[in-house]
């Protein structure tokens, strides 16, 4: 048998004259089953039955199936179906075309009518009665017969009597005229059994019950075959309302017993009338494209179904791995939905590139698109040799990463390809919103086209004045426009006025709180309160004795402040996320103007509670602001000066911009950024995870190195987010992550959130000093071809800018630290026995020998002086050659080494 295949100019048509564009095999197969054995057991009757009651049975074929699943289009080419493949019992069957019963008009009483009624205009029974004069004659002769049991049935009401009496007596013997009269169409036109499809049957919810109630009473004769579609659900609410409805019309007493009663009788009813080894269900559409056993193509010969809808998923969500909710299901409802889909899309589907239209995996297709440089059989060697590392004890994956490195370069795929240019993508992007935007659960869908569709524009120029992430999927204050309120929209934000009421108007809350929006968003970042007098530049200044590193340090600072009033007359300089994050994913989406910089620095940190109620005044916590102002003697009390302008900070922060800008531009041209596809949609779920988890919990504000703390933390959770929504097996990498929030910057780098998000896809730090080492080199071309944001924030401007500043407070903190020591070990007049082994370690690491030794303290110090797996098991090596394993600081070394290089890569 042919593959299946969908037209791309298929129209709304449910008659297909190709039998190869018969989606649904499984059901026509299953159909023609019953019917071979209907006409197997027609032919089993005995010829000398009279009694109607002797073959009746209710066998009747029910095909379940929600609105749009093709149910017509199986009853409608039925019939071809089994003269192409089933000749063997074809020509001894009648079918009839499929039956409306929402054709009943109010006046009318009974469904059988409709019956009779297809029965007389059925093409090949009319050209029937013009052969034989005879047949023809009986024909008409069991029409009248079942015409009087009709007219009798519709009498009974009004008449009274001995005329009822005959009425009842016709009505009873009005199953047998039916049966009569259908054996006399097949006499007729030569043939055994009358298929009868009857489409929909639950649609004429008014008289569904009845129309279920004429295949109970008329339609059980073996000549018969009833086949019914419909939606399954709708048929038991149908049925257990009408016997409740009867159970409750005299009186409503026990309400409850007699629904369970309904419910029970439905169930029965259902059961004799629609038997349940006859009942097929219709595929959910998503099976075309996700069943093995199931092979469809779009056109003859053209690209599998399965593949272009995996490409379709990765197009629009990007190398998601489906963790915390980033799965984004594509919305197609119905089979009726997915050829409209096909046909509006065809032209472009057309020109599909070919290696999209090899028969491989789901995970082959994705690959593929992500990483054109990359055969498919070397990521798969790099996958199948890292699920063997993983399982080792130590966990290093340098074998693989070499394995890969090794194969890339025996098969000569080294320079980058891509398979879609620009101006194709963008076509794909505009032809995909057009469609989504009226399908009403589209709504995650084309909120990320709409944002890709706006990043298109925004990267030619357009729109350059707006922010990058000022479309509705980074906006939700937006979704209350006209142009949403087609879609499905199950969220709100609702949080926003218990966790703000302290923070902004109850007026504004009030007015959002009953706000739906069409995906779930985080709070509004408020940020946090320092003072209207804190001269950061002087700070740094005074702290930093290297020019670059001050202005560095100034840049980050002034990135994060942000000027606002609150209690209505005061000022106040909050520091914000906004803009740090906005610089992260602008230099992701597009090269980066000076201007571009100069305008997020100008304006409202993106999503902070200033920008999204630019009009409001913000109540911080004025407790907060005055201890940071105690804390620190260069502050002032505040002022309730609205006017009195803020001081300038130095000229050089200008001029970082500029060097910040080409650093960027560079960086992206280094990393070849434009071959990377940012899908907003992955960008929109690390925006989520990254504001959800907020910077509330950073104290001490006031002092210069919590603010650049903050700056570190942003950056350190962006990159973090992305890697906990990339890694995954599309990459060959196991889908454990790191879901915890980063707490700290200090240790960053020997910290789950990196060394199990992020740190596969890039060298190590500790490898980042050493770019000849072979093992840079692996990591380094491995994460060039993943094309991920992973790989590429780990040499960002920002982020090297960020290391550097943090390097020297984490230097100063340890110098504080180890003065503060020293003193302590001077004042004290006591003689503490310090054991050989404790002496060693300690002074090896930089540790006072009076501190207690603790693993913490030993992994901090490691890292520092020891970076780096191997040159930290030396230093293990030479003190286990020295020390016992016994000893109790040799134990508590060994546990710290243990801790820090049990997990993630080496």
């Amino acid at each position: 048998m042919n593959t299946i295949y969908i037209p791309l100019d298929s129209g709304e048509s449910a008659v297909l004259k190709d039998p190869d564009t018969l989606l649904p095999r499984k059901i026509y197969e299953q159909l023609a089953q019953f019917i071979g054995k209907a006409v197997k057991a027609v032919d089993d009757l005995p010829k000398n039955s009279e009694s109607f009651n002797e073959t009746r049975s209710h066998k009747a074929i029910s095909i379940d199936g929600e609105r749009g699943t093709g149910k017509t289009s199986v009853l409608v080419n039925l019939r071809d179906y089994l003269a192409s493949n089933h000749k063997e019992f074809a020509g001894d069957i009648h079918i009839l075309d499929p039956i409306d019963p929402t054709l009943l008009e109010d006046g009318e009483s009974l469904f059988l009518h409709i019956i009779v009624a297809a029965v007389l205009q059925d093409k090949d029974i009319k050209v029937a009665q013009g052969r034989d004069i005879n047949k023809s004659r009986t024909f008409t002769q069991k029409l009248e017969e079942l015409a009087h049991g009709l007219e009798s049935v519709d009498l009974q009401q009004s008449q009274r009597g001995m005329d009822k009496i005959r009425s009842l007596y016709g009505s009873k013997h009005l199953a047998n005229c039916v049966e009569a009269f259908l054996i006399s169409a097949l006499d007729l036109v030569g043939k055994k059994l009358l298929i009868l499809p009857i489409d929909d049957v639950d649609t004429s919810l008014n008289r569904a019950f009845e129309n279920l109630e004429i295949l109970r009473r008329y339609l059980t004769s073996p000549y018969i075959l009833p086949i019914v579609s419909g939606d399954r659900r709708l048929y038991d609410e149908v049925c257990w309302r009408d016997f409740h409805g009867r159970l409750n019309k005299d009186s409503s007493y026990e309400r409850k017993k007699s629904y369970d009663i309904a419910k029970e009788l439905a169930i029965e009813y259902q059961r004799k009338i629609l038997p349940l080894p006859r009942r097929l269900s219709m595929p959910a559409v998503s099976d075309y494209w996700q069943h093995d056993g199931i092979d469809v193509t779009l056109d003859k010969n053209g690209i599998p179904l399965r593949n272009f809808m995996a490409w379709l998923k990765i197009f629009i969500t990007g190398p998601v791995n489906g963790l915390e909710g980033s799965d984004l299901p594509l919305p197609i409802p119905s089979i009726r939905a997915l050829t409209q889909f096909i046909n509006h899309c065809g032209d472009l589907i057309h020109d599909f590139p070919e290696p999209f239209k090899k028969k491989v995996s789901l995970l082959a297709i994705r690959r593929i698109w992500q990483m054109p440089d990359v055969p498919l059989d070397i990521i798969e060697s790099f996958a199948k040799k890292y699920r063997e590392l993983s399982k080792e004890a130590k966990r290093e994956y340098g074998e693989a990463y070499r394995l890969f490195y090794d194969e890339l370069k025996i098969s000569n795929t080294l320079e980058s390809k891509t398979y879609l240019a620009e101006d194709k993508k963008s076509a794909w992007v505009d032809k995909l919103c057009e469609y989504f935007r009226f399908e009403p659960e589209a709504g995650a869908v084309f909120l990320t086209l709409q944002a890709k569709q706006y990043w298109f524009s925004w990267n030619k120029g357009e729109n350059r004045n707006q922010s990058v992430l000022e479309t509705p999927l980074f906006q939700p204050l937006q979704h209350e426009q006209r142009e949403y309120e087609l879609f499905e929209n199950n969220d709100d934000l609702s949080d926003w006025e218990s966790q703000l009421k302290t923070k902004l108007p109850e007026t504004w809350l009030a007015a959002i709180k009953g706000q739906k929006t069409l995906l779930p968003y985080p709070v509004a970042e408020v940020g946090v309160n320092t003072s209207l007098t804190w001269k950061y530049w002087e700070d740094v200044h005074e702290y930093y004795h290297d020019k670059d590193l001050e202005n560095k340090a100034i840049f980050l600072i002034s990135a994060l402040t942000q000027r606002n009033f609150y209690t209505n007359s005061k000022q106040s300089i909050v520091l914000n996320i906004g803009r740090v994050f906005e610089v992260i994913i602008t230099s992701l989406v597009s090269d980066i103007e000076l201007t571009d910089l100069q305008r997020i620095r100008q304006r409202s940190p993106f999503y902070s509670a200033s920008a999204l109620a630019p009009t409001k005044t913000l109540y911080l916590d004025e407790f907060n602001s005055k201890k940071n102002t105690r804390m620190n003697s260069r502050f002032e009390s505040e002022r309730e000066l609205p006017d009195e302008p803020l001081e300038e900070i130095p000229d050089e922060n200008e001029m970082m911009f500029k060097t910040l800008c080409d650093e960027i531009n560079q960086w992206r041209k280094d990393n070849n950024i434009a071959n990377i596809e940012i899908s907003p949609w992955l960008v929109y779920k690390v925006f989520n995870k990254v504001y959800s988890q907020g910077i509330s919990g950073q104290n001490g504000l006031g002092y210069r190195n919590s603010a650049l703390h903050i700056a570190g933390w942003v950056f350190y959770s962006t990159w973090s987010a992305f890697g906990s929504f990339e890694k995954g097996e599309l990459f060959g990498l196991s889908d454990v992550v790191s879901t915890t929030n980063i707490n700290s910057t200090r240790n960053f780098y020997s910290n789950d959130n990196f060394r199990v998000n992020v740190g596969p896809f890039t060298p190590e730090q500790n490898q980042q000093s050493n770019s000849d080492r072979e093992a840079y080199q692996h990591r380094k071309i491995y994460g060039e071809k993943t094309r991920t944001v992973s790989y590429v924030l780990a040499t960002h401007p920002l982020k090297k800018w960020i290391d550097e500043v943090l390097s020297v407070e984490f230097k100063q903190k340890q110098y504080t630290d180890s003065q503060t020591e020293k003193k302590t070990l001077s004042q004290t007049e006591k003689i503490i026995d310090i054991k050989p082994a404790k002496e060693f370690i300690t002074r090896k690491l930089s540790i006072s020998p009076l501190a207690r030794l603790v693993k913490a303290r030993i992994k901090t110090q490691l890292e520092m002086i020891y970076p780096g797996f191997n040159k930290a098991k030396a230093f293990i090596d030479e003190v286990i050659s020295n020390f016992p394993k016994t000893d109790p600081a040799v134990k508590t070394l060994l546990a710290a080494f243990e801790e820090l290089y049990s997990e993630g890569d080496k």
